[in-house]
């Protein structure tokens, strides 16, 4: 299997949108909203453009017929704190067969690259839901540790405070 991330561009907004609205997704993530091309266009503008964000497509690449490529899924860095070196990761799953823990591991792993290769980070963290073990533990197997938990700290899909982890890297 092979896996690259490309820069995102203005015309990933429907694949954006698609996996950013699926109910999957939206459980995993604190911001619960609905997410529109028009929003995500402002987005886009607003932190991708500036720099604000480095958000990437995740392909994957197929050899078996000739080689072409497909987006599976995308993944970001935020809150790039240039001054203390770190930065937040976050990763969108999507229903993609191909995105799965293989492929996922291979797109963290690159990003972490990025992250302290490209970007000059000292530490790369990313919340989870407590009750997301598998999200996890998909961390801890791509180099992140369990750094806090931060006890009722948002909202799960049903509306109930829970706990989240705050998972960490450090370079080095």
């Amino acid at each position: 299997m092979r896996i690259f991330l490309r820069p995102v561009r203005i015309e990933d907004g429907p694949n954006i949108v698609k996996w950013r609205n699926s109910e999957k997704v939206k459980a995993h993530c604190f911001d619960k909203s609905q997410v529109t091309l028009e929003s995500n266009e402002k987005f886009y503008h607003a932190y991708i453009k500036t720099g604000k964000y480095k958000q990437f497509i995740v392909e994957r690449i197929d050899e078996d017929f000739g080689v072409s490529s497909y987006p599976i899924a995308t993944v970001y860095l935020k809150d790039m704190d240039l001054g203390n070196r770190r930065c937040e990761f976050c990763i969108f799953t999507s229903d993609d067969q191909e995105w799965n823990t293989k492929s996922q591991r291979i797109a963290i792993r690159q990003l972490l690259k990025k992250a302290f290769e490209e970007y000059n980070m000292h530490k790369v963290y990313s919340y989870v839901f407590r009750e997301n073990r598998d999200e996890a533990e998909l961390l801890i197997q791509s180099g992140f540790h369990e750094e806090a938990v931060l006890e009722a700290e948002a909202f799960d899909r049903n509306g109930n405070y829970v706990d989240v982890l705050r998972m960490c890297v450090i370079e080095g």
